[in-house]
């Protein structure tokens, strides 16, 4: 992350000191290569871990020993910047405001204070700072005694730095364009500069630096706008195991307590903006699910009351899956959610298929007790077995965190394991305790229909003999 913009010489030996740090531990660090690419402004190295059958260390353990010794250099400060897996994103945060260059003083100060965030490393102000820059202050005095305007000061300069186009020579072959330049090698410092020759009216020469005084001064700032805001962005890395929820509560509680100049504003960046609509579209689709689901069992059951019974094993289901993800370390990422809808369709199926068998069973004649008692050992075993096999098919998937789903093509992708791990831990959880907890609630309920049935029979009974019936 550079501050500014640097010759190519002096980015290439800032490079080279990255480099030979990696290389000279290069065993330590499990590295086969490191491919580097640089400009005026920006550097990158893609370091190449040897294949996942040798390592003996985690990539995320690489980078945190990577980090540890990390030499500095001058021109920047060199860290690991990875997408997070939640959002595609790492963490960010906008600050905004009207001034450009007290945007970016605050911004260094706040990434400072964001490095002892709990669950957040790397910190760091995108803001950069303006190029170097030289400025020719004509000593207009001096230039008007010898004849010269600034006018001329300055189409001199132009021609020393871009060149002058010419006439074409023409030839009986082709036309040739024509260009005046310096040789690079005669513009190459400030003393070259100095250097330059300009004409006077009598014909005499006079050089830059006699009618005018050079300053190397820091050139004006980018000024970037999100949203038609001036604003600055403050990016940072999440250490293992960190949620981009998590790390959000932590720097929103921070940034109330700091003292942000008046008009200055400061929110969580586009990672937790998408990560909040993604949530609130997956539960609106949770909630779509299950009023769909209900519409299917009343239309089977032929009864508004006892599809209750089996939606109840989707509570029990949540329960497993919140449980399971955090005695497993899990993170609530959109694959979970995900995993939350495919869970919801799955855990229903037991409970349908067993007080579907239980209503069998009394249509047949058996009483509710009974029925109860036969459904449960005719369907205990096929639940038991359904659920048993889904598990196990599951647990490959739940344990290769590097398996991935790309997205969009964008060189990042979404870990499949939270998506499995959700799907276990409910489907095991339910279907532990929905074999004693739905047919419990399939009592409670049947027994307020015959309540409400009662209750409505008597009233018609009561309507009939009264004068006014």
């Amino acid at each position: 992350h550079m501050d500014g913009t640097y010759p190519l010489a002096r980015v290439e030996s800032a490079v080279n000191v990255i480099e030979d740090y990696l290389y000279k531990n290069r065993e330590r660090f499990e590295i086969e290569n490191v491919y580097s690419r640089f400009e005026n402004s920006s550097a990158n190295s893609a370091i190449i871990l040897t294949p996942k059958d040798k390592q003996k260390l985690d990539s995320q353990d690489i980078m945190a020993l990577v980090q540890k010794d990390l030499p500095e250099i001058i021109i920047g400060k060199p860290s690991f910047k990875f997408d997070n897996e939640d959002s595609g994103r790492g963490f960010s945060l906008q600050i905004s405001g009207e001034n450009t260059d007290v945007l970016n003083d605050i911004s260094f100060d706040i990434a400072r204070v964001l490095n002892s965030v709990e669950g957040l490393e790397a910190v760091h102000s995108e803001a950069r700072s303006g190029q170097e820059e030289v400025q020719i202050v004509v000593d207009r005095d001096r230039a008007t005694r010898l004849g010269l305007g600034t006018e001329d000061v300055a189409m001199a300069v132009a021609i020393a730095m871009r060149g002058e186009n010419l006439h074409e020579f023409r030839s009986a072959e082709r036309d040739i364009d024509m260009k005046l330049v310096f040789r690079p090698s005669d513009k190459q410092s400030v003393d070259d500069l100095a250097a330059l020759p300009l004409f006077l009216p009598n014909g005499e020469r006079v050089t830059l630096g006699s009618v005018a005084r050079f300053h190397i001064e820091q050139g004006a700032r980018d000024i970037q706008r999100i949203n038609k805001l001036t604003s600055v962005v403050i990016a940072g890395n999440l250490k293992k195991g960190a949620t981009l929820d998590e790390v959000g509560k932590r720097v929103t509680k921070m940034m109330d307590s700091y003292p942000l100049p008046p008009g200055y504003t400061a929110k969580l960046g586009r990672g937790s903006e998408e990560s909040d609509e993604t949530a609130a579209t997956m539960n609106k689709n949770l909630l779509l699910a299950v009023a769909m689901i209900y519409l299917v069992i009343s239309a089977m059951f032929e009864s508004a009351i006892l599809p209750l019974a089996v939606l109840s094993s989707i509570l029990f289901a949540f329960v497993g899956v919140f449980w399971f993800l955090g005695l497993t370390g899990t993170p609530m990422t959109l694959m979970a959610m995900i995993g939350l809808l495919v869970l919801i369709g799955v855990v229903v199926n037991a409970g349908i298929v067993l007080v579907s068998h239980i209503n069998n069973l009394r249509a047949s004649g058996m009483s509710r007790d009974d029925a109860i008692v036969q459904g449960g050992r005719d369907r205990l075993r096929p639940i038991l077995m359904t659920t048993f096999t889904t598990l196990l098919a599951l647990m490959p998937l739940a344990l290769a965190k590097d398996a991935q789903v790309s997205v969009g093509g964008a060189g990042f992708g979404l870990s499949w394991y939270p998506l499995a791990r959700t799907v276990i831990g409910g489907l095991a959880f339910s279907g532990a305790v929905s074999l004693y907890l739905v047919p419990a609630l399939y009592v409670s309920l049947d027994k307020f229909i015959d309540w409400r049935r009662r209750i409505r029979d008597f009233a018609r009974a009561r309507a009939a003999v009264s004068p006014g019936g």
